[in-house]
């Protein structure tokens, strides 16, 4: 097995206290705040990055922006899936097109699994944001 490569990493301010291996969302809103990040909550919050280790409220840490991460799964799922936020703890998904899907109802992808996984179980993702039609 390979060994990860944590690049690009960007510095961004937690809202609040972040683990590793953790979806991230802009905290968004036009305010000195824009460099502030929080735990993606769902498949309806657009993830930019993850956590490659734990920050503390209020404190700076680099975020993972491109590359592959390492992921927790909250559903079992197979390599090649599509994957988005499936619980507020930042657990992964997977998803699938739906004809159902509208303008009101936006999901975002944060990438595609690179191997299988049960749930509880981490495995990696190659990172690739995406809101998914």
């Amino acid at each position: 097995m390979s060994k990860l490569q944590f690049r690009p990493r960007v510095a961004f301010t937690a809202a609040s206290a972040l683990i590793p291996y953790q979806p991230v969302s802009l905290l968004g809103g036009a305010s000195a705040l824009d460099d502030t990040v929080v735990r993606s909550g769902s498949v309806n919050d657009l993830p930019i990055g993850f956590t490659i280790a734990s920050i503390a409220a209020g404190a700076v840490g680099a975020i993972l922006l491109g590359g592959v991460a390492k992921g927790v799964a909250a559903a079992s799922l197979g390599n090649g899936a599509l994957v988005g936020v499936g619980s507020t703890n930042g657990r992964l998904i997977p998803l699938v097109p739906s004809a159902a899907a509208t303008a009101m109802a936006l999901r975002y992808v944060v990438g595609v699994a690179l191997e299988d996984a049960a749930d509880a179980g981490e495995f990696k993702v190659l990172l690739r944001p995406s809101q998914l039609i």
